[in-house]
């Protein structure tokens, strides 16, 4: 009865926590069942015991009952021997006899009744042992589920954000602000090509003003050489320069 107990919770056992690891059971409904089942094969477990024990002291008492009719037989066979009376003590000890052979059997009786006994209570004391392992390991590996399961909701949260290209959004601003920065310089670049085309047209007019002075400068000197005037010094600046 005990191994018989002991392989169903066992039986039971297993498969919830197979099912469990093969990921077709969640933890938070595993482990209750599990703790719900084995306190129930405990109660089953007292039960047994309970009657095994019973069944004991049944035998027990059966045992101590034809001991004492033997003890009894035996007596009075003695008295009547001791009083010559021949034929009533061989009734007496035919009795015995007959007493102390329902003696050996209920024996045996006995015995095995204290064996069922012992191991209904190390089936009891087994159980009671698993259950509270159980109770240990549910509170432990739930406490664990729980935290990887947040740990979980965080990495989809994080996975969630990141592009369909697979760039995480930081590589998005990254990208976002290389563009930024690309418009801007090409901004400045135009502004730099405007002022420089700008101060390109400026300066030529320039030159060509200066050009156009030194030409009179030069056509005014050579109007009063041919008049007779004499040409200033070399090292004398020019009007205009």
């Amino acid at each position: 009865m005990a191994a018989g107990f002991l392989k169903r919770v066992r039986r039971l056992t297993m498969a919830k926590i197979n099912a469990f690891l093969d990921g077709a059971e969640n933890p938070e409904q595993v482990f209750p069942q599990l703790v719900q089942e084995m306190r129930e094969e405990c109660k089953k477990a007292i039960d047994a015991e309970a009657t095994a024990v019973a069944a004991l002291k049944r035998r027990e008492q059966e045992y101590h009952d034809t001991q004492t009719e033997a003890d009894k037989w035996a007596r009075r066979a003695e008295l009547a021997v001791r009083d010559g009376d021949d034929a009533l003590g061989r009734t007496a000890i035919e009795s015995q006899v007959a007493a102390e052979r329902r003696l050996e059997a209920q024996k045996r009786a006995r015995d095995q009744a204290r064996v069922a006994a012992d191991r209904a209570r190390e089936a009891r004391e087994d159980l009671h042992e698993k259950l509270e392992y159980l109770e240990q390991k549910r509170d432990e590996i739930l406490a664990r589920a729980r935290s990887a399961k947040r740990q979980e909701e965080v990495q989809k949260v994080l996975a969630g954000l990141e592009a369909g290209s697979g760039a995480s959004i930081l590589d998005a601003v990254a990208r976002m602000e290389d563009k930024v920065a690309e418009a801007e310089a090409r901004a400045s670049a135009y502004g730099d090509v405007a002022s420089e085309v700008s101060g390109e047209s400026t300066e030529t007019k320039f030159r060509e003003l200066e050009r156009k002075q030194a030409i009179d400068d030069r056509l005014a000197e050579l109007k009063k050489k041919v008049a007779g005037e004499p040409a200033p010094p070399a090292d004398q600046p020019k009007e205009g320069q």
